[in-house]
């Protein structure tokens, strides 16, 4: 066997391996998304293990509007929702549209979601960076969106399968995590949900 057709065979494997059966995932309420109990991840060239701490529902008047799913790196023990918020390590929300939001309309929901907890002038060039992004990348039912914070680092965000922007603040970073685990939050529902496998 040549070198290159070990690795193509251990990429296969690990492909394979990394993809999670049915069974390892779990359901969000009134929504088809399932979410694998871990995923890998890239982190400055390092592949991180990535454990699920939940899942939830973002619902407004009554409608639902995109499924959440909460990671956290392996091994790092949160505790809490505050716990989680705080804690400056490798971890992600993955949001998956239940439905099309313009970009404006998601970019003033990020923009009131942080103010609930963080009034103005608090991460005003951040959060203008972070509304300029939304507002030029609608989204649309079933696109995934990442929200990762990078340790040391701060916020990358990411609609896939379009651009991506990175918010070099660790505090911003979470800010954002405040929106949905913080003292204001968008739900007790979500907060709860985020946190269940803790």
């Amino acid at each position: 066997m040549t070198k290159r057709t070990i690795l193509l065979a251990l990429a296969v494997l690990t492909c394979v391996a990394l993809k999670a059966p049915a069974r390892n995932n779990v359901g969000v309420e009134g929504s088809d998304v399932q979410y694998p109990m871990q995923v890998v991840r890239n982190f400055g060239g390092k592949e991180v293990k990535l454990t699920l701490t939940g899942t939830a529902m973002r619902k407004k008047y009554l409608f639902n509007v995109y499924a959440l799913g909460s990671y956290i790196q392996e091994g790092v023990r949160a505790g809490s929702a505050e716990g989680l918020a705080t804690a400056d390590c490798a971890k992600q929300l993955h949001l998956v549209m239940e439905r099309d939001v313009d970009g404006k309309d998601m970019a003033e929901a990020f923009q009131s979601a942080i103010r609930m907890n963080h009034a103005a002038p608090a991460f005003e060039a951040e959060l203008n960076g972070l509304m300029e992004y939304m507002k030029a990348n609608p989204v649309k039912k079933g696109d995934t969106v990442f929200l990762t914070h990078i340790p040391g680092r701060g916020l990358h965000v990411m609609v896939v399968g379009k651009t991506e922007m990175m918010i070099p603040n660790v505090n911003f970073a979470r800010a954002v995590w405040e929106i949905y685990l913080g003292k204001n939050n968008l739900g007790d529902y979500i907060k709860k949900g985020l946190t269940s496998r803790l």
